[in-house]
């Protein structure tokens, strides 16, 4: 299980036995059956999740209705990152959509990783350039495209979101309805 999770620093940076070991030594796993939630509106997040198995949405809260804004998949990392890094109330909510499997690095842990290993630092930082940039992207795409150019953006982009993420959950990611979704997935079918 631990695999998986410790490979994932490899796309960023070389990770010593050494720092892999100590980088293990403070994690450890949490199940979270279908519909539990990670945290709540409201909660200081105090961990980051890897997950090993199933599906987490982030979503936020509103008048119309809740919106989601992503869906973490297998092997990726979620957290509320406005309260883990700040240590403030969320502003989302983070919840299993499947039973799921995560590998927890609480948030002590993750300072005493960021004091003491340069390489840690370093895959943190590389990480969050990614991450920023992928919600730029994310951002453009909302406020420039229509629905469609989204959905074709997001099937050449993450196509597993397409094939994992149920329609209700994509739908809102994307900033439509389901039905529309729907539409803009049979029309593409016939054109196929």
């Amino acid at each position: 299980m631990f695999n998986s999770f410790l490979a994932s620093f490899d796309r960023y940076s070389h990770v010593s036995d050494m720092d892999r070991e100590r980088i293990a030594s403070l994690v450890h796993i949490e199940r979270l059956k279908k519909d539990a939630f990670f945290v709540r509106e409201g909660q200081v997040c105090r961990k980051i999740a890897f997950v090993i198995k199933g599906m987490m949405r982030h979503y936020y809260l509103t008048e119309k209705g809740d919106i989601t804004r992503w869906v973490t998949l297998e092997n990726n990392f979620a957290t509320s990152l406005y309260s883990f890094i700040l240590q403030k109330p969320s502003f989302e909510n983070l919840q299993a959509i499947q039973d799921s499997e995560l590998i927890i690095l609480p948030h002590s842990a993750w300072e005493a990783l960021m004091k003491e290993q340069t390489v840690f630092k370093e895959i943190w930082t590389k990480h969050m350039e990614e991450n920023y940039l992928g919600m730029e992207e994310r951002v453009f795409y909302l406020i420039s495209k229509s629905a469609e150019e989204r959905y074709h953006h997001l099937l050449k982009s993450n196509p597993e979101f397409i094939q994992k993420v149920p329609l209700i959950f994509l739908a809102s990611m994307l900033g439509t309805t389901p039905r529309h979704l729907s539409r803009i997935r049979k029309s593409l079918h016939l054109h196929l």
